[in-house]
């Protein structure tokens, strides 16, 4: 599988990831499958893994945790797991200082790491991406050691282009496919200059349709 550097970073990572790894939010996935899944998309190349808290409410971060493991090979390699704690937005106390900190060590917990290699703030309220102190928080956290970079899944183009300008921020995550081609005119020249990943996730066009 063919491989890029992920943005201002060292790694170099799979074009393509496996994302939510292996359970989701409303459904259950036998582990057993759920572990072949991972150990086939890892024999393919693939050393992205996008995972969740609420994604299977912690079952996906220690089924991945399990397979990072049993499989010596990912040991060290920076580019084989990505984690995105706080994916679920709405309760206030989880972007305060002691929430991003709490679901931050779970996850690490869960994981059995020392440090995520990129976390990500799962479309938050633009009202707090803009105060600020949630940049802070992972800041501080990345300062520790407990992450290596931190991002923003974001679904607007305005939250893209203030996020893309905050200082620190490794990756942002966009919807981007043959309905939302805003992008291209919009955000890739200042990401490419800023040296900030892509990450690119597809909804559908219903969805896309809402969204400016």
């Amino acid at each position: 599988m063919k491989t890029r550097l992920f943005g201002h970073t060292a790694v170099r990572s799979a074009r393509s990831g496996l994302a939510r790894g292996s359970s989701a939010r409303g459904g259950r996935c036998a582990g057993r499958v759920a572990l072949a899944t991972l150990r086939a998309a890892w024999d393919a190349g693939t050393t992205l893994f996008d995972t969740a808290d609420v994604y299977g409410m912690g079952r996906s971060e220690s089924l991945i945790g399990k397979f990072l493991r049993e499989t010596p090979a990912t040991r060290g390699r920076s580019s084989s797991r990505r984690a995105g704690p706080l994916r679920s937005a709405g309760l206030a106390g989880k972007f305060s200082r002691a929430g991003v900190r709490q679901h931050t060590e779970a996850s690490l917990k869960r994981l059995g790491v020392d440090a995520l290699d990129l976390t990500q703030f799962h479309c938050i309220p633009f009202d707090v991406l803009k105060r600020g102190e949630v940049f802070e928080h992972v800041r501080e956290l990345k300062r520790e050691g407990k992450i290596r970079d931190f991002g923003v899944s974001v679904e607007s183009m305005e939250e893209a282009a203030f996020c893309v300008k905050q200082e620190g921020v490794a990756a942002l995550q966009i919807i981007f496919n043959i309905f939302r081609q805003k992008p291209i005119h919009t955000l890739f020249a200042e990401a490419k200059k800023r040296n900030v990943a892509l990450l690119i996730r597809l909804h559908s066009r219903a969805a896309c349709s809402r969204l400016k």
